[in-house]
């Protein structure tokens, strides 16, 4: 017989046990140099896909030496049991029948002959009568679903040995004799085996090992090459593709994080601050224009098509279609209509608040010629457009036709603008300008000139969005100016009431080549050139002259302000547009709208400390009456700040005590401590003096005084002489730790009121203080005791920062203005010195990951506080204070959040802000700014089967 059993059961209850009982027969005294002992049909494990089922299992029924029932509740009541009964008991072997019971009950009726079939509720009806005698039966009833069918469970054994016996033809105990003995001999065989196979396993091992170590160092090394090579490529497209490049810093850094992956990731991510988005249209870009509110940019295209997106460019909310490529674009006042001039002489008129666009929508008509210029009035919706037949035409809201129109004779329109309120318009062209007004309901012309606006050639003109400004450029310089301006030149002063005919003058603008002119309305000028975007601003009111050059782009061939003061810019070149923020600090840095108030033109750091909860505590000079204490917890609102009750001063430092419940502050006189009180004021419990009397005993010496909390309750305070003295803020208790220093001045430079200023910083748990030394040395004394643990050399004749990190027993030291360098702490050996710091200011991350120094005009580089690789470098926007011309970086001050992950700043007449210092963070701005991936053709360029993969920004 090819089976020795075949197993009938129902599938719902007993397939796991039908599959266990059929290993166990396989395996139970089985040979050891043989795969089974006997083999057992079981139609999941025998059986393939079979077009007749029936057919396959009467043929494995026909060879199969017994059949192994196995009895439940289930299988009493299933069809394809009953027919594999019905078929045994007609077949050549009906008394083979074993009997395994799994579920529900059995009963022999001794007086029937037969099993009562009334109380049993595991037999199928088909074995009715079969029986002449009671049968012996296997009970697998105590088997759950969870068993694992281990022969080495007795029960479990004892159940197989009684079905495995019949199933061989021999004894149980005989098979118990066999199993063991079968089982010994296995074990033998695999000890020898596995003697002679160790040897071998070990060589093989070892070189399977070798090669392993090889690839991965092979497949390492190729992922490190090609990340670098990818950074590399990022960084020098980083300067006119900002879009390309800022994909692939995120993909370099995905295929492997290297120092220099992480340094391009940040560079890109830091690099063009102002650009803060970027979006496509379906073809070259023709026309832009910017609402007067941050809500819409419009971008139209040759084909004709125009997209509204909201400003920051993430969500598309309409799409008009023109029939011909679009000329010009232009918002009303109140930014609910858009007009649209195309080169077929078609002008559309969209209402963005109407829900359906084709209700929106209103078409022109003109006569059929082209639209040069097009503007709304001012307060109301009211279009005005010429057409290069010189026709000024006027359209209302409650018609497509026009109400009013004009013949201006002028063949090239360069500006319009709408004066006094409304009621006249100003039409400017190269060689003069024509003003018009209504006049018994008719527009008439009222005033013109024919003086010569615009140089003969080769110049690029530009009007501002409300035609405020207009002007040109020309031999490297711009030029501009108002209608009022010209209004009054002509008439000899007088001119509309509500123009006071300034355009404000931006800085000059030096370039050999221009290819494109935007204008403001409110001072600024942007050029593009083939070498990128320059953007010149005019001082006004509290912002300061700037000239900047906008990377990251390629040359515009569209530009755009945003009406007034022109604070956001969008410039085209092909089928992108960028969107810039000319107030934005960056897509690092991020502003909860906190001001910090200025009142001196002394430039000075304030003091910044950061708990350990993330709340931020600082101070500025005195402004009229507010405080100089201010604390703040980020993700609460702005307008949530804690003021320091009775807050006078400037105070030089400022720390939270280890607990963060308290907060101590110091000058060079006092110190103070501070708790949250129930009106949530910051309220001063106690104020010591830092000395027994006011009196200065070191006037040879000048900087800011330094604080830190120590472990017992006491504070640590450095004084400009270099000494630490220990203070008990409760008792007033004080004691020296380190003596002041004795600077070494001749009595000539004590004349000259030369002082000394010694850098100096204590580490965050008190417990360690550092001062450098007259002549570069730095310094390292232990604290409460006052020790010198080290006096570290520097190399250089000066020490122009410190900070001093404790947990990660670090110091950090900027020495002769342009070098960082990294201590040990612990055993006063140099870890590593990098060029290109500045001695503004150095900090920090607690978390031993970043430090961060700042330069005198604002500039912050991150440097790997592990290996001294400088990262990349972002800039602190400048503060409005007149000694803000000195830059920001004497105005502000650095701290790192507890985790890393942000670096704050606060400037003097400036704000607070933080900025990004983590790998994800950075990746989340530059996928913002492109809300991309690579296409198909930049895949093919740039990746290789190494860093191919997830696609950047996917």
């Amino acid at each position: 017989m090819r089976y020795a059993a075949f197993i009938s059961y129902s599938h719902t209850p007993d397939t796991r046990r039908a599959r266990l009982l059929r290993q166990a027969l396989h395996t139970f005294a089985r040979p050891w140099n043989r795969m089974r002992a006997l083999r057992v049909f079981l139609d999941n494990a025998a059986m393939s896909m079979e077009h007749n089922l029936w057919s396959t299992v009467e043929q494995a029924l026909g060879d199969s030496e017994y059949l192994l029932l196995l009895a439940s509740p289930q299988a009493g009541a299933s069809k394809w049991v009953g027919k594999e009964i019905d078929w045994w008991r007609r077949g050549p072997r009906p008394e083979k029948l074993l009997l395994v019971v799994t579920g529900g009950e059995i009963h022999w009726d001794e007086a029937a002959g037969d099993f009562d079939f009334a109380r049993s509720t595991c037999l199928h009806p088909a074995l009715r009568g079969h029986f002449t005698a009671e049968p012996r039966w296997v009970d697998l009833r105590w088997m759950d679903a969870d068993h694992a069918g281990d022969l080495r469970d007795p029960r479990f054994r004892e159940a197989v040995a009684d079905l495995a016996a019949p199933l061989h033809g021999r004894p149980k105990d005989e098979l118990f004799g066999e199993d063991v003995t079968q089982r010994g001999r296995l074990r033998r065989f695999r000890r020898g085996m596995l003697a002679g196979m160790t040897a071998l396993a070990v060589l093989a091992t070892a070189t399977a090992v070798f090669a392993f170590v090889q690839r991965n160092t092979a497949q390492e090394q190729a992922r490190i090459a090609t990340a670098r090579q990818l950074a590399a490529t990022a960084l020098n497209l980083s300067d006119d593709d900002l879009e390309l490049a800022s994909l692939l810093a995120v993909q370099a850094y995905r295929v492997q994080e290297t120092p220099e992956t992480v340094s391009a990731l940040y560079r890109v991510s830091a690099a063009s601050p102002r650009l803060t988005r970027f979006v496509r249209a379906d073809d070259r870009v023709t026309a832009l224009a910017l609402s007067n509110s941050p809500r819409y940019v419009a971008v139209g295209s040759a084909r004709g098509s125009v997209d509204v997106w909201t400003a920051d460019g993430t969500r598309k909310v309409r799409t008009l279609d023109a029939s011909g490529e679009v000329t010009g674009l232009t918002f009303s006042d109140d930014d609910r209509l858009l007009a649209v001039s195309s080169e077929s002489g078609e002008t559309l008129v969209q209402d963005l608040d109407a829900k359906d666009a084709e209700d929106g929508l209103r078409r022109l008509s003109g006569g059929g010629d082209a639209v040069q210029a097009m503007m709304f009035s001012f307060q109301s919706h009211v279009l005005a457009t010429v057409d290069d037949a010189g026709t000024l035409r006027f359209y209302d809201t409650t018609s497509d036709k026009p109400v009013d129109s004009v013949q201006t004779d002028v063949g090239s329109v360069m500006n319009l603008s709408f004066l006094d309120e409304g009621t006249k318009l100003f039409v400017s062209h190269p060689v003069g300008w024509k003003l018009y007004g209504g006049d018994g309901g008719k527009t008439v012309e009222l005033a013109s000139s024919d003086r010569t606006i615009y140089p003969f050639n080769n110049y690029r003109h530009a009007a501002s969005p409300n035609g405020s400004c207009f002007g040109f450029v020309k031999y490297g310089g711009v030029y501009l100016d108002s209608p009022g301006n010209m209004l009054r030149a002509e008439t000899g002063g007088s001119g509309p009431e509500d123009e006071d005919g300034e355009c404000p003058a931006p800085p000059g603008v030096i370039v050999n080549e221009a290819d494109v002119l935007a204008v403001s309305d409110g001072g600024r000028a942007a050029v593009g050139t083939s070498d990128g975007l320059l953007v010149s601003t005019a001082a006004t009111g509290d912002r300061p002259e700037a000239l900047e050059t906008l990377t990251g782009i390629e040359a515009p061939s569209v530009l755009t302000f945003s009406p007034g003061d022109g604070d956001r810019l969008a410039s085209a070149n092909g089928d992108t547009v960028a969107l810039w923020e000319l107030n934005d600090p960056g897509p690092t840095a991020h502003s909860p709208g906190i001001a910090v108030p200025d009142a001196t033109i002394v430039p000075s750091h304030p003091p910044l400390a950061v708990g350990p909860d993330g709340t931020l505590v600082w101070s500025h000079d005195p402004q009229d009456d507010s405080t100089t204490l201010e604390s703040w917890t980020p993700g609460s609102k702005a307008d949530s700040l804690v003021y320091g009750q009775g807050a006078d001063e400037l105070y030089d430092a400022i720390v939270f005590g280890r607990s963060g419940q308290l907060i101590y502050t110091a000058t060079e006189k006092v110190v103070e401590t501070w708790s949250v009180a129930d009106s949530g004021a910051l309220v001063r419990k106690h104020s010591v003096r830092v000395r027994e009397d006011d009196s200065d005993p070191q006037r040879d010496t000048t900087g800011a005084v330094r604080l830190v909390a120590a472990a017992d309750g006491k504070v640590a305070v450095m004084p400009s002489d270099g000494s630490v003295l220990l203070l008990d803020p409760a008792t007033g208790e004080r004691s020296t730790a380190v003596a002041a220093r004795k600077p070494n001045l001749t009595a000539a430079e004590r004349a000259r009121y030369e002082q000394v200023e010694y850098q100096r910083a204590f580490g965050e748990q008190g417990r360690l203080a550092a001062v450098s030394t007259q002549d570069g040395r730095i310094d390292i004394h232990e604290l409460p005791s006052g020790h010198r643990r080290h006096r570290l050399t520097t190399g250089s004749s000066s020490v122009d920062a410190l900070a001093l990190s404790e947990r990660n027993s670090a110091l950090y030291a900027v020495v002769g203005g342009t070098t960082l360098q990294r201590w040990d702490s612990t055993t006063g050996k140099l870890r590593w010195r990098s060029d290109g710091a500045a001695g503004f200011g150095v900090v920090a991350d607690p978390t031993g990951r970043w430090v961060a120094t700042l330069a005198g005009d604002g500039t912050v580089w991150l440097w790997d506080a592990r290996t001294g690789e400088r990262l990349g470098s972002t800039r602190l926007p400048a503060p409005h204070t007149i000694a803000g011309i000195s830059g920001a970086g004497p105005h502000s001050s650095l701290a790192f959040s507890p985790d890393g992950s942000s670096l704050w700043s606060v400037t003097e007449k400036g704000a607070l802000l933080s900025w990004d210092t983590s790998a994800d963070a950075w990746i989340k701005s530059l996928c913002h700014r492109v809300h991309r991936r690579l296409t198909e053709a930049e895949q093919a360029r740039y990746l290789t089967s190494v860093s191919d993969g997830p696609a950047a920004c996917g």
